[in-house]
């Protein structure tokens, strides 16, 4: 699957643009595997916040995921490592 990058036009970072039913599922998926793990594992390792699909739709700098844009070449240097962030098309 190939995820088209986005810039925020707030600070600059870039993201690749998930679909809100994408973002869903991972927010869903991850969650199940929390409530896997004993709680031991699990706090060690994640503490006790689950996902949520809050995490997806905002950049990090805390602007809304409507605030960004098609990236251009050179937004992102190659071999930066980026995160998903809910494509600014979504409604």
């Amino acid at each position: 699957m190939t995820f088209p990058n986005v810039t925020c036009n707030g600070c600059g970072w870039v993201s690749f643009g998930v679909s809100r039913q994408y973002a869903l599922d991972e927010v869903k998926r991850f969650n199940e595997y929390l409530a896997s793990l004993d709680p031991a594992t699990r706090t060690a390792n994640y503490g006790k916040q689950e996902v949520s699909i809050t995490s997806y739709e905002k950049c990090w700098c805390g602007e809304p995921y409507t605030n960004a844009r098609d990236s251009k070449p050179g937004d992102c240097p190659d071999g930066c490592t980026i995160g998903p962030m809910i494509h600014w098309s979504e409604k």
